[in-house]
């Protein structure tokens, strides 16, 4: 809970969840001259709710995440004062964090829709089965054929992503100088 609360607090703080002169007494914390309203502790508590089926609201755990989300202010607070944030290794970090979620959402989201047209035959689990079955549990072919098909399935979205990124590949100006380095990038993987 107390990442998810640093994390959202980075996000507050980097973008300016408060501050509007407009809100400036329509506020349920203040730490300095960070307010944060109902409604963005209501979001953060939603979305902690959303990351952790452990997560249960309660007066306790509401208290306890106001407590986490002004200590974690007042840490950020501490190191804007010492300019960490003005350091060229936090800018590159922050950098790498949000170009692999991205990635990682842009992933998710044409492997679903990827999934939702892939087809997994009865013939291709049973090829499987058989060129497999040495390695596999005896006596629960049924119970497998599921597994079979959730595998199968999942090699097909990953090759469907490969030709994918390649198209993606093949349609963008690439252009590297060094000749060495191009023939080493661009050379197939095995």
């Amino acid at each position: 809970m107390k990442y998810t609360i640093l994390i959202m607090g980075i996000v507050f703080s980097l973008f300016g969840c408060s501050g509007d002169s407009a809100k400036e007494e329509h506020f349920l914390v203040r730490v300095n001259d960070y307010r944060i309203s109902r409604d963005d502790v209501d979001a953060m508590l939603k979305y902690e709710a959303q990351l952790n089926s452990n997560f249960y609201l309660s007066e306790d755990t509401r208290a306890n995440f106001i407590k986490d989300l002004i200590q974690t202010q007042l840490l950020i607070q501490e190191a804007k004062k010492r300019e960490l944030d003005q350091r060229e290794s936090f800018r590159q970090t922050i950098q790498r964090y949000w170009e692999s979620t991205l990635i990682r959402d842009l992933l998710q989201e044409k492997g679903t829709q990827i999934q939702k047209t892939v087809i997994v035959s009865e013939e291709e689990i049973e090829a499987y089965y058989k060129k497999n079955k040495d390695n596999l549990p005896e006596g629960r072919e049924e119970e497998m054929k599921k597994e079979i098909a959730r595998i199968l399935e999942q090699k097909k979205v990953t090759a469907r992503l490969e030709e994918w990124i390649e198209d993606l590949k093949a349609g963008a100006v690439i252009e590297i100088q060094d000749p060495g380095l191009a023939e080493k990038v661009n050379q197939k993987s095995n």
